[in-house]
């Protein structure tokens, strides 16, 4: 069977799906537990994952849970199961669905409130442990912290029969309560940031015919992101391997949605500046942005920055603006708060599971913490890729 239902007690049950025909079916029932999150809706709808599982999925397998109160779908769980080495040993893991390009990784809740939603967290939990037991390590991260989010799912797991660690996953800068136009804005910027986005801009002005152009109509994408393809090669960006095809896809389908933002800082008809945005609920998400490097030291990436926040503040009207994962140096020039994404790895109580919780929360720190040992720990690392390499 592709969808199993199993009770966890006289009120709710979990449906597996693991087949990707069953997927499709759940598009209505998934978006409007989607449209029901505080935050990251474009990244938690039915039609990232749809698009998410057609390019990254390949060998791994789908598992799905529905948390049913009675007939009514209350939680929706994306994991995947896979094959891998996890700390040089086979292992298979379940992890929440995504991959880099995923800034948060999470559950689909109904409304409710941080005790009911540990409460369904931990009626998951006891399905791996009773009904679905084939596994070594649950991976959950990144998990975002707001709102309670990250401590409902850390009570949960400490409620568990499991062993878990807590692991730091990245920063993530943003700026939030944004009430006010985008003069404001810049003005409540330092004196020092200010002063280098004019000199910036003006390098710009000297070299030529400055034009900012915002593309949103899905039928118009197709056409730019090629544009914007050809600039990322010629970025420093290019060796992030990009993934041009699930963005193209992405960016076409919020295109339809309207959640689109891609603009184009031009320099005298050439593009030397491009970058997307989504924007959603008032939120604004920015994702890749890059830069022709032959006019990086005309400032064309700040000038894209400048002209991309004046609009999403200005005309989308948005409360905040979210630079996603990392801790790039340049994202704390433009917003000034950080939140951090973590996650949680989850011990299965056999044989590799207790011997992956004792490595990763005791042997690992120990060697990390004691130089002498953190060196052999290198040198044994080094040979043992020297001999894999040959």
């Amino acid at each position: 069977m592709n969808e199993q239902n199993h009770s966890i007690n006289n009120e709710y049950s979990i449906k597996k799906v693991i087949d990707l025909n069953e997927f499709e079916k759940l598009k209505t029932v998934w978006d409007g537990l989607a449209n029901k999150q505080d935050a990251y809706v474009p990244f938690l709808c039915f039609d990232w994952f749809k698009i998410w599982l057609e390019h990254f999925l390949k060998d791994d397998k789908l598992l799905i849970l529905l948390l049913y109160k009675g007939s009514e779908l209350v939680t929706i769980a994306p994991f995947l199961i896979k094959e891998e080495k996890f700390k040089g040993i086979n292992v298979r893991k379940i992890e929440l669905a995504g991959n880099v390009y995923s800034p948060i990784r999470y559950f689909l809740f109904k409304e409710m409130g941080n005790g009911e939603r540990e409460s369904t967290l931990s009626y998951i939990f006891e399905f791996f442990s009773k009904f679905h037991r084939q596994w070594d390590i649950i991976d959950l991260s990144p998990i975002p912290e707001e709102n309670g989010n990250f401590i409902a799912l850390k009570n949960a797991v400490l409620k568990s029969s499991f062993k878990n660690a807590e692991i730091f996953c990245f920063g993530n800068w943003y700026l939030d309560g944004i009430s006010y136009q985008s003069d404001k804005y810049f003005s409540n910027l330092s004196k020092k940031e200010r002063k280098n986005i004019r000199q910036d801009r003006n390098r710009m002005e000297k070299a030529g015919k400055v034009v900012f152009k915002m593309i949103k109509n899905s039928h118009e994408v197709e056409t730019y992101m090629k544009t914007y393809f050809e600039i990322y090669e010629k970025s420093w960006k290019k060796r992030e391997m990009a993934g041009p095809g699930f963005y193209l896809d992405l960016t076409r389908c919020f295109g339809e949605k309207d959640w689109l933002r891609l603009g184009f800082v031009f320099l005298s008809d050439v593009p030397t500046a491009v970058g997307f945005a989504f924007v959603c609920d008032g939120l604004a998400y920015f994702e890749k942005v890059a830069y022709d490097e032959d006019y990086q030291n005309l400032g064309a990436g700040s000038v894209w920055f400048m002209e991309m926040i004046k609009y999403v503040i200005d005309v989308d009207k948005v409360r905040c603006i979210d630079f996603l994962r990392g801790d790039d140096p340049y994202k704390k020039h433009w917003v000034p708060q950080r939140r951090e994404r973590k996650g949680i790895l989850v011990f299965n109580n056999n044989l590799k599971g207790n011997y992956l919780s004792i490595l990763v929360q005791y042997i690992l720190p120990t060697f990390n913490r004691n130089k002498h040992l953190r060196k052999i720990k290198e040198l044994v690392s080094n040979k043992v890729f020297k001999i894999r390499a040959a």
